[in-house]
């Protein structure tokens, strides 16, 4: 748990990355990849990554931003299969995200699809800290990390997980 005497760059946190068939939950798209590292002091000590089986196809327009393909995720474990592994990685730690509504609205979805819920963990966004430091032209995660220098390949689950992971540090209060 984040003790909150204490800045959050130097607490354990795990950064959170989803790729997804398409834009809408609501609409049945679904989480093909996703990405949880675990770091303490800016350093990655833990991860848990894999691809998802969505059991459904991959749009074209979301396949050609991660390049995640149906044969790719055919033989993955579903969310359901892999929701006790993710809520035992996570614990009770504060989860940072990039756009965190996003990734957020797919992870409760698919929680209450597989007969659970997604935790009330503590939630940082990047995304929100980008905007109000007014520091950056453009707010996308490729686009801040550039500025910053810190290097990724992104549209894929680990690289943006990292990227939001590394962000954290130049941005956190």
């Amino acid at each position: 748990m984040w003790d909150r005497d204490r800045p959050i760059a130097e607490s354990l946190y795990v950064a959170v990355d989803v790729e997804t068939t398409g834009l809408e939950p609501e609409a049945g798209h679904r989480i093909c990849e996703i990405a949880l590292l675990k770091f303490l002091r800016g350093d990655v000590i833990d991860s848990l990554v894999s691809l998802v089986n969505p059991m459904r196809p991959i749009g074209p327009g979301a396949q050609a931003i991660s390049g995640i393909d149906d044969r790719m995720v055919a033989g993955a474990p579903t969310f359901p299969e892999l929701l006790p592994r993710i809520l035992a990685f996570i614990e009770d730690d504060p989860l940072v995200f990039h756009n965190a509504p996003f990734d957020l609205a797919f992870l409760a979805a698919e929680a209450r699809l597989a007969g659970g819920e997604w935790p009330a963990n503590p939630v940082v966004d990047t995304l929100t800290l980008a905007r109000r430091s007014g520091r950056f032209r453009g707010h996308s995660l490729s686009s801040i990390c550039r500025q910053l220098g810190i290097g990724a390949a992104f549209h894929r689950a680990e690289a943006d997980a990292y990227a939001a992971g590394r962000l954290l540090l130049h941005l956190a209060p």
